[in-house]
């Protein structure tokens, strides 16, 4: 992520700036109090359904009820729209046997078997049938031994040099699992091997693992113990090749999940604004800030616009999407099944995902790639750089620098931008840690995660509306004594009100600028680019939060 002062005006095409007496008017509706009405009622659910709204559970239904509901008293003809999560599972026990130098035969596991020492390697999720004998093992680059910890190996495409035909041995370590898969499979491998990096007692035990490499993975993957891993790279590292026997089972069953559309009745339908967020939660939590905080300001930009004071040019198309969190199943399944004609109709995607963070930092998409080098260059175009350069238009009439982050795959404007769909958003960060000069600039704590009660149950309303989260919550000062703890949470009073204040403000302005600018992007693209992720028969997987080390 690049720290930047927000740059020029954006306007361009469009008619609409920070001025605007529209614009203004509109910013100004949606306030904290309001958004807190939601943010509330979400709340209540979780606390009524074990404290979670995640995508199976019935917190999430009465989520998406509260939302449809609500949408209609405003005037709205919400519709409830079905998307395809399908269920993996494995039609029988995997098989990992080592034939040579030393016939062995390795403990299968499943998600039960999680970092414990009753199995040797579990399959990651969503793996396919895969079926080898007598395969070679090529250990990647970046291999730690002894592990020391801090271990890079088969984070970069370079590590994989020589691994084509050839089962990939990797080491667990600073970069998610999912690239080590996704990169082994690019490079020409017939299987992953990840096994954990045994640098400390914590470190040792196989991993279930829930995620999927894009686009959907054509080989499959095992996470192992150290041990049996530390085997296999020894025998290699004694030329002595090492085989194995190694099969993979996965299948996988259509399954089909709710999420919610809704648009303005006025509006060009030739030009659509698309505001979306996700309304799910993890399992571990109630999800108010993650992403309640996105949830209920789009619905309280659409009860605003619902009451009629606003002609705006373009129709907005406002979504809340399911299963996020499972990997951007809802949004990338629509988008990915969106019709030519239709996606063609559709101008832009504003993406809200986590706008009260306690700890925050004031981030915009780096839409062209231009101020960051952490980004996707195959979803980055000029004029996604344009949706980027209305956050800053606003927040540099606000006086408010911001910091760039790039398209790395980790929220719903990933399926759109896949499409061609100029895309944006904001964010007031999750698990990264704040830099001192961050701290100079937003307040808060260096050295705490931007909103430490991520992925978390005390990512609820009582932290959302005071800032003040329990010393338990993993980013509070990690590591830290009780005391940096308290200090740190001194810091952050009221830091996620704060940041919803001025997060809100900059998403309203945006879904404005869009739907009341005539050409918004100077002169009308002639069609979006082709999607890049064939459907393939009914089963579709996501890209998801890459957060998984």
């Amino acid at each position: 992520m690049a720290l930047v002062p927000a740059t020029a005006s954006a306007n361009g095409g469009g008619s609409v700036s920070p001025r605007d007496p529209g614009a203004k008017r509109f910013v100004g509706e949606i306030t904290v109090p309001k958004i807190g009405e939601h943010l509330t009622a979400l709340q209540r659910i979780a606390t009524l359904n074990d404290d979670t709204r995640e995508v199976f559970s019935p917190g999430y239904q009465e989520s998406l009820d509260y939302v449809v509901e609500t949408l209609r008293e405003a005037g709205y003809r919400p519709q409830v729209s079905q998307f395809n999560y399908p269920i993996w599972e494995e039609a029988q026990p995997p098989v990992l046997n080592q034939v040579t130098p030393t016939p062995k035969v390795y403990v299968p596991g499943d998600a039960e078997d999680n970092d414990l020492p009753s199995a040797d390697f579990i399959t990651m999720a969503n793996s396919p049938t895969t079926v080898l004998t007598n395969a070679p093992v090529f250990p990647v680059g970046g291999i730690l031994d002894p592990p020391t910890g801090g271990s890079v190996s088969g984070c970069a495409a370079a590590d994989y040099a020589g691994v084509s035909g050839k089962i990939a041995l990797v080491q667990r370590g600073t970069c998610p699992f999912v690239d080590k898969w996704q990169l082994a499979q690019a490079a020409g491998a017939t299987g992953v091997i990840i096994y954990n990096e045994g640098n400390t007692p914590a470190r040792q035990n196989p991993l279930f693992v829930d995620n999927q490499p894009e686009p959907d993975a054509t080989i499959a993957a095992v996470i192992t113990s150290y041990t049996l891993g530390n085997e296999l790279l020894q025998a290699y590292k004694q030329g002595k090749n090492p085989r194995v026997d190694f099969k993979v089972y996965g299948t996988f069953t259509p399954r089909w999940l709710p999420q919610v559309i809704a648009e303005t009745r006025t509006g060009d339908p030739n030009h659509v604004v698309i505001a979306g967020g996700h309304l799910d939660s993890v399992p571990e939590g109630p999800g108010i800030n993650d992403d309640g905080s996105g949830t209920s300001t789009l619905l309280t930009m659409a009860q605003a616009i619902a009451e009629g004071r606003y002609n705006l040019r373009n129709k907005v198309r406002f979504m809340w999407f399911g299963a996020e969190e499972n990997g951007l199943i809802g949004s990338s399944y629509y988008a990915e099944t969106l019709s030519q004609k239709e996606a063609d109709k559709v101008d832009v995607m504003l993406d809200y995902d986590m706008l009260a963070s306690a700890n925050y930092i004031r981030g915009v998409y780096d839409g062209d790639g231009d101020d960051t080098e952490d980004g996707d260059p195959a979803t980055e175009s000029p004029d996604s750089g344009k949706v980027e350069q209305v956050f800053d238009d606003w927040f540099r009439a606000q006086g408010q620098p911001v910091v760039k982050g790039g398209f790395d795959g980790r929220s719903d404007y990933v399926g759109f931008t896949l499409r061609g769909i100029p895309s944006g958003g904001i964010y007031a960060g999750a698990e990264g840690v704040k830099t001192a000069e961050e701290e100079q600039i937003f307040g808060g704590a260096a050295g705490s995660w931007y909103d430490p009660c991520y992925h978390q149950i005390c990512d609820n309303l009582s932290t959302v509306f005071t800032g003040v989260m329990p010393l338990s919550a993993e980013g509070l000062a990690p590591g830290g004594t009780d005391a940096d703890k308290r200090a740190a949470r001194r810091k952050m009073v009221k830091g996620a009100t704060k940041s919803l204040r001025e997060m809100s403000a900059a998403a309203a302005y945006a879904v404005y600028y869009f739907a009341d600018s005539k050409d918004a992007f100077g002169t009308k693209p002639g069609g979006h680019k082709p999607p890049k992720w064939p459907h393939r028969g009914g089963r579709w997987h996501g890209h998801g939060k890459r957060v998984g080390r």
